[in-house]
C-alpha cells in the first residue's frame, strides 16, 4: 500500500508548501492573493493540458464545445482559489488549513444529503461531529484574529461566545464551501472526460475568471504586476501542477476515497512545517495557541479519517 500511496503524501506536501509560499509571496514580496492565484492557476491549467497532449495516445476529448460544462465548476473552483489565498495571506497557512479541511468534508456530505438523497448514517454523523468539535478547537486557539502584528490588514470581526472570528477566517469557511461545490459539480464531468483534462480545463478557466476581474478592477495594476513578477507566476505554478498530476496518478493507485484520506494529512501537515520553520529562525504566521490548534487538527482529520471509512469499505462490502 505504502509503494501505491506514497505519491498523496506527496501531494499533501506540495499543497502544504503552496500555502506556505503564499504566506511569503505576499509578506516580502507584497504580490496580491488574487494576482498569485490569477496567473499562477491560468499557468497551471495550460501545462497541464499542454502535458496531456504530449503523453496522451489518443487525441483529446476537449474542444471549444465543450467548455461550457466546465464553466460552472470553474466558477466555484476560482472563488474557492482566491479565497484560499487571500486566508493565508491573512490568518496563515496553518490555520487555513486547519479551518478548511473539515468544513469541505461535511459540505461534500451535506451537498450529497440534499442532491442525491445520500443518507447519512451514525459513523457519518459521529465523523462530522468530531471534524465540527476540531474546527471549534481551531477557532478557540486564535485570540488576535491570526494576525501576530506581521501582516497588516483590515480585520472585520464577529463576537461568537469567548472567540473571534475574522474575516481570513470566513475567507477560509468560503474557500472550503466553494471547493466543495466544485467537486460535486466534477464528479458529473468525470464520466465524460478524463480527470487530467477536467483538472486541465478548470485550471485554465479559473485562472482565466480571476484575470477578468483583475483587470475590470485593476487593469493597471494588473499588467505591471505580471510584468514585474512574470517569473515568479510561472515558477509558482509549478505547485498546483504537480499537485493534480500527483492527486490525480493517487485516485488512480488507490482509489478517490482513500486519496482523499491521505490527503487531508496536509491539515497538521502544514502546521508542523510552519513550526520547524519557526524554530530555525523563518517567521511564520501561527495561531496563538498551537496546542489546541494541533488537538483541533487531529480531531478534524479523525473525523474525515471516519467518514471515509465509512464509504471505502462500503465499496468493497458492497
Amino acid at each position: 500500500m505504502i509503494r501505491k500511496s506514497w505519491i498523496v503524501f506527496l501531494f499533501a506536501v506540495i499543497l502544504s508548501f503552496e500555502s506556505i509560499l503564499i504566506e511569503y509571496l505576499t509578506l516580502l514580496l507584497g504580490i496580491s492573493p488574487l494576482a498569485i492565484s490569477a496567473f499562477s492557476i491560468a499557468i497551471s491549467g495550460v501545462l497541464v493540458l499542454l502535458i496531456l497532449n504530449l503523453v496522451s495516445n489518443r487525441q483529446t476529448s476537449l474542444c471549444y464545445s465543450s467548455i461550457k460544462d466546465f464553466i460552472p465548476a470553474s466558477i466555484f473552483l476560482s472563488v474557492g482559489i482566491f479565497t484560499w489565498y487571500d486566508a493565508v495571506s491573512r490568518v496563515g497557512a496553518s490555520k487555513e488549513s486547519l479551518l478548511a479541511g473539515p468544513i469541505e468534508i461535511i459540505t461534500v456530505l451535506l451537498l450529497a444529503r440534499i442532491f442525491l438523497h445520500e443518507k447519512l448514517n451514525k459513523k457519518q454523523l459521529s465523523g462530522i461531529c468530531i471534524a465540527f468539535v476540531g474546527f471549534i478547537l481551531v477557532l478557540l486557539s486564535d485570540h488576535n484574529s491570526g494576525n501576530n502584528g506581521i501582516i497588516n490588514v483590515t480585520i472585520i470581526e464577529v463576537e461568537l461566545l469567548n472567540f473571534t472570528i475574522s474575516f481570513g477566517d470566513i475567507e477560509a469557511i468560503i474557500s472550503a464551501i466553494s471547493f466543495a461545490l466544485a467537486v460535486f459539480l466534477l464528479a458529473r464531468l468525470s464520466k465524460k472526460y478524463s480527470p487530467l483534462e477536467i483538472s486541465g480545463m478548470c485550471l485554465l478557466l479559473s485562472g482565466f475568471i480571476l484575470i477578468i476581474v483583475m483587470l475590470i478592477f485593476t487593469p493597471e495594476l494588473s499588467v505591471n504586476l505580471f510584468m514585474s513578477y512574470w517569473y515568479i507566476f510561472i515558477t509558482f505554478s509549478l505547485l498546483p501542477l504537480l499537485g493534480t498530476i500527483c492527486y490525480v496518478e493517487g485516485i488512480k493507485r488507490i482509489g478517490a476515497s482513500l486519496t482523499s484520506t491521505i490527503a487531508s494529512s496536509r491539515i497538521l501537515l502544514t502546521l508542523m512545517i510552519q513550526i520547524l520553520l519557526t524554530h530555525i529562525g523563518i517567521r511564520n504566521t501561527l495561531p496563538d495557541n498551537i496546542f489546541l490548534a494541533l488537538i483541533g487538527g487531529i480531531l478534524g482529520i479523525t473525523g474525515i479519517i471516519i467518514i471515509h471509512t465509512h464509504f471505502y469499505f462500503s465499496k468493497h462490502t458492497s
